[in-house]
């Protein structure tokens, strides 16, 4: 076993025997016996573990754990009947077509507005003509680019 072997151990387990793995705690021994750098790290490593055994202190006594109290309680949800329902979805439709019914229709719209190159584009003959319409930036839209 290579020294750096045996600092890992000592790293990895700590300065007590009983934790390294069995087939390589007589090699570790060794390398502590025959190398002073592998014996000071195991000399620092039992001095942190004196630490955390001091900090951990007593153990905590577990209590019994009551396995029903963690599940949480049933949540009944009162059931709405079919015909609310279809009342609601009703009203909903109802909303949307009057939305529909309220929006201008694109012929309405004047020459002049925003929205005429869409208009335009939409009416136009070849789907080329209303793309270049569409996608053409105009003077405003081209200063910004």
């Amino acid at each position: 076993m290579t020294n750096e072997q045996a600092l890992a151990i000592i790293a990895a387990y700590g300065a007590d025997v009983r934790r390294w793995p069995a087939a390589e705690a007589g090699d570790v021994l060794a390398c502590m016996a025959a190398d002073p750098v592998v014996a000071a790290a195991h000399a620092e490593a039992g001095a942190l573990d004196a630490l955390l055994a001091d900090w951990a202190g007593t153990a905590v006594p577990l209590l019994p754990l009551d396995g029903a109290a963690l599940v949480p309680a049933a949540v009944v949800v009162p059931a709405r009947p079919l015909r609310r329902w279809l009342a609601g979805g009703a009203l909903a439709a109802a909303g949307a077509a009057a939305l529909v019914l309220m929006l201008p229709m694109p012929a309405a719209m004047p020459a002049g507005s925003k929205a005429a190159p869409l208009v335009a584009a939409a009416t136009a003959g070849s789907d080329a003509e209303g793309f270049a319409q569409i996608f053409t930036p105009t003077v405003d839209e081209d200063e910004l680019i």
